[in-house]
């Protein structure tokens, strides 16, 4: 007995024993900072990034709402429906107004999302306001200047998108940080745990048995929260590919596989290549590669194909992130289909220099080509021949059997038109019933009555339309490049002032421009 006291108060047994108790209370204390640390970066992660993603995911499928449903009104033009659509833009409005609330401030958690935030917070409400006078415009029927204003606003539009979708991959980026320095910390504590629990097990297996407790409960609750994550990383309209550093396939979300057609298990392993169309050279995947390399990210535009062959247009942007150890590397990259939008575009500049009735060029159309036709035939030394067409009696069919019939007779006519000149003339429709030709390579003033008598042959055949026959006949003006003018204005001058004596002298004919406008009658031949 005293030789097991004598033991006891050793200065060895009191070494060991402050050195158990010392070991003990730098691992709980290591046990509860660690946790504390891995709780703070998932709470962070959650907090400050998933429901800041559902937040401004959900702004920018309003936005796109609004400008899907825009264009929807533009090409309708009716105004039951455009009544109905404008109440949808206005509960998009709310929508959008209610998600950047639940945003801002609470989902901002970094420097750099602040700076996102603050130039969206200064943008939006301008959208806002920009779709609400817009819901006023389409109010009225002018809709041809509704269209002409709102397409000035998209690049406008564009720039908020872009910003939104930024700061969508900035917050992606702070989540995937923090879950890997979560998964670093847990990794460093384990290490530690271990290590000390072997120097000191007998001193310390009760504490050993409660870190266990709250290492199963921080690893619950970071379960939890990665699985928050993975429930954002499923639910997210844009497409998602998760790639190891040599450029392989790991991991794809389901909205990958709805834009692209191809299931997970039919790409893992593959390099993204799979899409490729085509259309990009091979230049352009290696400028793309080596900014990976050298600046961490990418973003652009590119055109991939589908699995059924159909071709897409996609916003990518691709981030390299550093794995848990430092030779491993993930590439992550966030898609979103632009085509549809690609589209409105080509149809916006389509609706800017085409009749939407007849599908001919316009005013502004006319008024380029003929600029063009002028600079050609001053080079070539031809002639240019500037014709202006007006449908005589055409009102007494709109009174008469109604807009519709009226619509109908200047599609016929329009192609009627379209049969008799040469594919490199122009057709124009300058407004209401009103025609006008760009004839180009013109050396003799003798080639255009042909032209002219088949002109009016052609227009003054009866027309079937919706059960009923109408009749029109037309009256023609005709201006020659360089004899009497040689801008565009003052042929375009010429020519109508010939067509209105046409009109004058009992209509169905064509007059030639001249000082005085008494040569050069054409009459339509007659049965």
């Amino acid at each position: 007995m005293r030789s097991f006291l004598a033991f006891d108060s050793s200065p060895r047994f009191l070494i060991v024993l402050s050195t158990g108790i010392t070991m003990a209370i730098l691992l709980v204390m290591g046990g509860v900072y660690s946790v504390r640390k891995v709780d703070g970066y998932v709470g962070a992660m959650f907090d400050g990034n998933v429901s800041a993603i559902g937040h401004l995911s959900n702004i920018r499928s309003a936005i796109f709402d609004i400008r899907r449903l825009h264009w929807r009104t533009f090409a309708l033009r009716d105004r039951t429906q455009t009544i109905e659509y404008s109440r949808e833009i206005d509960a998009q409005l709310t929508v959008i107004s209610r998600e950047w609330a639940l945003y801002d401030p609470n989902g901002v958690s970094s420097g750099q999302e602040m700076l996102l935030a603050n130039q969206i917070r200064v943008e939006l409400p301008k959208a806002t306001a920009m779709v609400r006078e817009s819901l006023l415009r389409l109010k009225g029927d002018d809709y041809a200047s509704i269209v002409q204003w709102y397409q000035e606003r998209i690049p406008f539009l564009d720039h908020l998108d872009q910003l939104i979708a930024r700061d969508i991959a900035t917050n992606i980026e702070q989540g995937a940080q923090l879950a890997a320095q979560s998964k670093q910390v847990f990794a460093r504590f384990v290490w530690v745990a271990v290590a000390l629990f072997c120097l000191g097990v007998m001193a310390i297996v009760g504490v050993a048995l409660h870190w266990r407790r709250q290492r199963d409960n921080a690893v619950r609750k970071s379960r939890e929260h990665l699985w928050l994550v993975d429930q954002v990383f499923n639910i997210t309209h844009d497409s998602v590919i998760i790639t190891n550093r040599l450029g392989q396939i790991t991991k794809v979300n389901p909205a990958f596989e709805t834009m692209t057609g191809y299931t997970e298990h039919e790409v893992q392993g593959r390099n993204p290549s799979v899409l490729s169309s085509g259309r990009q050279s091979p230049e352009f995947y290696q400028a793309m590669w080596q900014c990976l390399v050298d600046q961490g990210h990418w973003k652009g535009r590119l055109w991939n194909r589908k699995k059924n062959g159909d071709l897409f247009l996609e916003s990518l942007s691709i981030t390299a992130i550093p794995g848990l150890n430092k030779s491993d590397l993930h590439y992550v990259a966030v898609c979103s289909d632009i085509t549809q939008q690609h589209m409105d575009q080509e149809f916006q500049g389509y609706l800017a220099t085409h009749d939407m009735l007849t599908g001919l060029p316009n005013r502004l159309l006319f008024h380029e080509r003929l600029v063009q036709a002028l600079a050609r035939a001053h080079r070539g030394g031809a002639k240019v021949a500037v014709m202006f067409l007006d449908l005589d009696h055409f009102k007494d069919i709109n009174d008469s059997l109604g807009h519709a019939i009226g619509d109908a007779t200047l599609i016929k006519v329009a192609k009627r038109l379209k049969s008799v000149l040469r594919d490199v003339d122009t057709v124009a429709r300058l407004g209401g019933d009103e025609f006008a030709f760009i004839l180009e390579d013109i050396h003799d003033i003798a080639q255009i009555e042909p032209i002219a008598r088949k002109l009016l042959a052609s227009v003054g055949k009866p027309i079937q339309s919706e059960g009923h026959q109408v009749s029109v006949t037309p009256s023609i003006g005709v201006s020659i490049f360089p004899d009497y003018g040689n801008t565009p204005e003052v042929l375009v001058d010429q020519a109508d002032q010939a067509m209105y004596d046409a009109k004058k002298s009992g209509k169905n004919a064509v007059r030639f421009f001249s000082p005085d406008l008494g040569i050069a009658k054409i009459q339509a031949e007659r049965g």
